[in-house]
Order: C-alpha cells, then sequence, then structure tokens
C-alpha cells in the first residue's frame, strides 16, 4: 500500500493499533511473572543512580536503553505492573506501525497486511506480555527505524539518511544486542534489490558491522561473566551444536508460519544427540541451502528474502554460541520477535498477489480468517501472564515435557499454600517424562514434597549419575542440604560452585549448607562473593543479610 498522506493512512493505521491492542488487552490487566519479580519488581539496578546502569557491570546484560526505559518507569508507577505493560504494548503496537511503513519503502506487496499480522501474531506474545522482554519491542524500533533510513539512503543518496541510519542502528544495539544482524539483512536487501552485491555495499555497511562486532563482543563477555546459566551448561562439540542450530531453525520456521502448539517453555528436543536422526534437518537445511544457491537469480527471489531474513535474526539464538536462556530449553518463542517479520512478509505478499488476480475473494477471505484466528490466539495466550502460577498452569499444560515447567509451576503451587497440587503435578510429571533421569528427578522433588527427604535424596543420586549436569549437581546439593546433610551438600555444591562461580542457586544452597553446619564465616564469605558477582541476585543479598545479622548475635532464619 503505497500512501501520499495523513489521511491516506490513518485508517489503515488505526485499524492495525485496534486489532493489536484488542490482541493484548489482557496484557494490561497481567502482573510480574518469572524473572519480572527480580528485573523489576524487586531489582535494585531500577533504585540506584542511573548512571550505574549506563557505566557500570550491575546488570547481567548491557541493555542500558531497555533499562533506563524501566528506571524512568519504576520512578513513574513503582511497583505496579500495569504501567509497564501498557508500555511494552504500546511499543509492540508502534513496531507493527513502523513495519508496514519500513515494507512499503521497499516496495514489497502486502506491506499493510504485514503490519496487522505481525500485530496480533501469538508468538510475539511472549515478547509483549513479559515485562522483562521490553528490550524486545523498545529495539523493534529503532531497528525497522534504521532499515527506513537506509533505504531512503540508498534511493536518495542524501548523507543525513546514511547518519540516521547508522544512529539508529547504535540505538537499537543499546536496546538489545541480538539486532548485530543488522548489517548482514543491509547487504540481503542490497542484493534483492539489485540481483548482485557489490563493492559499495561492503564499504556503506563496513561502520555497521564494526558496530555490530563490538556489540557483540561486549554481549559475549557479558553473557560469560555475569549471566551464570551460560557458565553452567554442558560443553557440546561442534557437530551437536550445528545439529541442535538446525532443530532450533525448523522450530523457528514452524512456530512463525503455523503458530500452534505454542508454549511459554519448551523441553529438551525428542530426539537424542547420540541419534543419528538428530542429524536429519541439519541435512534437509543443507540441501535446502544448495537449492537456494541455484534459484537465486529465480523469480523466487522474495521467498529467499524472507527466509534468509528470518535465518539471520535467529542465528544469535540457534545454540551455536551460549546464551543465559538454555538452562530454560533449547528455544523459545521470544528469541524470534524481529526475525517474524520475515514469514509474516511473506505470508502477506503470497496473499496480496492472490488478491490481485481471479483469486481476489479467496485471498480476502483468507486475510480476514487469518487476522482473526491469530487475534484470538493471541488474546488466550495473553491472558496467561496473570500471575506465575497462572503462567505455569499454561506452560506444564502446554509442553506437558518440560521438567522446568512442571517445577515451576510446582514451586508457585507450593508458595500459595497448595501442597497437595504440586505434589500431583510433580507425580504426573515423572509418569509423562521422556527420559529416566529426567523421570528420577521430579520423582526426588515428589518425595522431598512429601516429606520423604531421605527418598529424595536416593532418587537425586540416581538422577545425577545417569546425568552428570551442573543442574542435576545442583539439584541434588540443594535436596542435602533441606534434609539435613549439610556436610554432603557441601561435597557436591563447593566444586560446583568453583567450577561456575555465578550459578546463584548452587551458591545460594552452599551458604545455606554451610550454615546449617555452624559455618556462619564461610557462608558469609560464598554469599559476598555472590553478592559481587551478581549484584542484582536479590535472594543472595538477603541469605547474606540474614547470616551477618546470626554472626552478630541476632535470631534471623537461616538461608
Amino acid at each position: 500500500m503505497r500512501t501520499r498522506g495523513a489521511r491516506e493512512w490513518a485508517l489503515p493505521a488505526l485499524t492495525i493499533a485496534a486489532a493489536g491492542l484488542l490482541a493484548y488487552l489482557p496484557a494490561l490487566g497481567a502482573g510480574f511473572v518469572f524473572d519480572d519479580h527480580d528485573f523489576v519488581e524487586q531489582s535494585r539496578v531500577l533504585r540506584d543512580p542511573l548512571w550505574r546502569i549506563w557505566a557500570g557491570t550491575a546488570t547481567t546484560d548491557y541493555w542500558p536503553l531497555t533499562w533506563t526505559s524501566l528506571w524512568v518507569e519504576w520512578r513513574l508507577w513503582g511497583p505496579s505492573p500495569a504501567g509497564y505493560h501498557a508500555t511494552n504494548v504500546a511499543l509492540h503496537l508502534a513496531a507493527a506501525l513502523l513495519l508496514w511503513r519500513a515494507l512499503a519503502a521497499l516496495k514489497l506487496p502486502g506491506a499493510w497486511l504485514a503490519g496487522l499480522l505481525f500485530a496480533v501474531h501469538p508468538v510475539g506474545v511472549e515478547s509483549v506480555a513479559w515485562i522483562s522482554e521490553r528490550k524486545n519491542v523498545l529495539s523493534a524500533l529503532p531497528f525497522l527505524g534504521a532499515v527506513l533510513a537506509w533505504v531512503s539512503f540508498e534511493e536518495g543518496g542524501r548523507r543525513r539518511d546514511y547518519a540516521a541510519a547508522l544512529l539508529l542502528f547504535l540505538v537499537a544495539l543499546l536496546a538489545k544486542t541480538s539486532v548485530v544482524m543488522l548489517p548482514p539483512v543491509l547487504l540481503l536487501l542490497a542484493w534483492y534489490r539489485r540481483g548482485r552485491l557489490e563493492r559499495r555495499d561492503w564499504v556503506r555497511t563496513a561502520p555497521f558491522f564494526a558496530l555490530a562486532l563490538l556489540f557483540g563482543l561486549v554481549t559475549m563477555w557479558f553473557q560469560w561473566s555475569r549471566a551464570l546459566p551460560a557458565q553452567a551448561l554442558a560443553a557440546r562439540g561442534p557437530g551437536e551444536r550445528l545439529a541442535g542450530a538446525a532443530w532450533a531453525l525448523l522450530f523457528y520456521l514452524r512456530t512463525a508460519f503455523l503458530p500452534f502448539d505454542l508454549a511459554f517453555v519448551y523441553p529438551d528436543w525428542p530426539v537424542a544427540p547420540g541419534s543419528p536422526l538428530f542429524y536429519l534437518p541439519l541435512a534437509l537445511l543443507l540441501g535446502a541451502l544448495a537449492a537456494a544457491w541455484l534459484l537465486r537469480r529465480s523469480r523466487l527471489r522474495p521467498v529467499l528474502l524472507a527466509l534468509g531474513y528470518h535465518a539471520l535474526l535467529v542465528l544469535p539464538v540457534l545454540g551455536l554460541v551460549e546464551i543465559a536462556y538454555f538452562h530454560v530449553g533449547p528455544v523459545s518463542n521470544h528469541l524470534q520477535y524481529l526475525a517474524l517479520i520475515g514469514p509474516v512478509a511473506l505470508l502477506a505478499a503470497g496473499l496480496a498477489r492472490l488478491s490481485d488476480g481471479r483469486w481476489r475473494v479467496p485471498a480476502l477471505l483468507a486475510c480476514a480468517a487469518a487476522t482473526l484466528v491469530l487475534l484470538v490466539a493471541t488474546n488466550i495466550r495473553a491472558r496467561t501472564f496473570r500471575d506465575d502460577a497462572t503462567l505455569w498452569q499454561a506452560a506444564t499444560r502446554d509442553s506437558p515435557q518440560s521438567l522446568y515447567a512442571a517445577w515451576m509451576y510446582g514451586n508457585a503451587l507450593i508458595e500459595s499454600g497448595r501442597h497437595a497440587e504440586a505434589r500431583a503435578e510433580l507425580a504426573a510429571m515423572a509418569l509423562r517424562a521422556r527420559d529416566e533421569a529426567t523421570r528420577l528427578r521430579a520423582r526426588s522433588l515428589w518425595s522431598f514434597y512429601s516429606g520423604l527427604p531421605a527418598q529424595a535424596v536416593a532418587e537425586a543420586e540416581a538422577a545425577e549419575r545417569l546425568r552428570s549436569s551442573p543442574s542435576f549437581q545442583a539439584h541434588l546439593g540443594q535436596l542435602l542440604a533441606r534434609a539435613g546433610q549439610p556436610a554432603e551438600a557441601i561435597a557436591v555444591l563447593g566444586p560446583l560452585v568453583q567450577r561456575a562461580p555465578r550459578y546463584a542457586d548452587a551458591r545460594y544452597w552452599l551458604a545455606a549448607a554451610l550454615s546449617r553446619a555452624g559455618r556462619l564465616e564461610e557462608a558469609a564469605a560464598v554469599l559476598r562473593e555472590g553478592c559481587r558477582l551478581l549484584p542484582n541476585d536479590t535472594r543472595l543479598r538477603e541469605a547474606l543479610a540474614s547470616v551477618q545479622a546470626r554472626l552478630e548475635g541476632r535470631p534471623q532464619p537461616r538461608p
């Protein structure tokens, strides 16, 4: 849709905004969930001076613009979640509108429809309804703005447009570093528009690549030195990483085009890495890549543009390099928020082409039906962000093989005093687990909450023997500490904390075991080091205050 004035695009813009608002209306009444409690509700960073966000290492990632937006909002509405949710929804709607204009500037068919579908697509729910994913909706605006400025520069050659594109890219990087893939996207656009890459394309994008490299290195340092779970993951070889990346890419493509069976968290892949079938998606993708190369000059170039864009945007989160989120699951919907633009634009372009011919009526009906179905699905999924118990209940229902979801749901039930329901959920998880190690770990949790600590420890030890990973070791150490065996817990958790010093959960329970063994000075030292390494961890700070109070003779609950 090409527009000339405000009157011509006012109604289409209002339609996108209204549809998106209807889809995300339940999110406006949602609460703090999952890591919102640490990132916002109890965040020390948001209470500290603003300069610490920009000049320090108080956060687990260097997203100073995102943290600044939350810092400002904390002073506007404090611990009330409604304002944060309203901001996320508003940013998402603005991104959908800007996507429409960016695709129109690229002269791609179905630009308005793409903006509409993006506004109501259920894969975006985690990025919009989850306050902690502010970085996604915030980075989308300067990212798309940089594309618009770049297109304007290529068409008019004005230096101010080039400077605007570079500046907006910098702003996007300050909101979220995964936008580092913009430079190759700009090259992809140059190839699409001219059918080849020229020397000037590489020269013009060189400053963009330099910025991307700088922020990429900064992010890697933060991930490996500040975000603990990356250090707690088991090592994987290059072959397993490539095969896992192929699984992830196919998953993201499937959920982008066919967004059913979505979940808040996902379990490990159904095929074990040791099986030859684990490498089948990699073989399929290599074949598809070879076909794409042969078809690069054919009429399928728009398809290659959309799919190539999607692959580039998810490349940093496919598992080729470790990121902190992988301790939760191998993939997540929020990790393909910007990548979703490619499949959405392709679908919209296809429907737009059909609507220009003899299939006009069926195509228009398909557009309306797709929009309505996606809107309803998004509205339903947004309702699950009401509170932790609702979110994790839905996560367990949608992803029954995820032990993480069952464990978090059990914790939420226990915190609300619903112990019987928590035990029932863990028992059900033990029955449906795919592998013996996961089954034993779920059983150990059920046993502990059923008042059988010795049985829980025995099952956790058996699970750890089957899968000697950091998370299973931390689980065993925690159960030993809670079962009244502090010496055994220290023997398990001490070496683990030495190997992964930013593993907050292991450090917390090591301090608890030391405290229960009467070694308060050592517990305080472990917690002080944890607070130094992870200054935003509320639980470690509270535990340190408790131990220090006991050292000073003031009775306090043990961590």
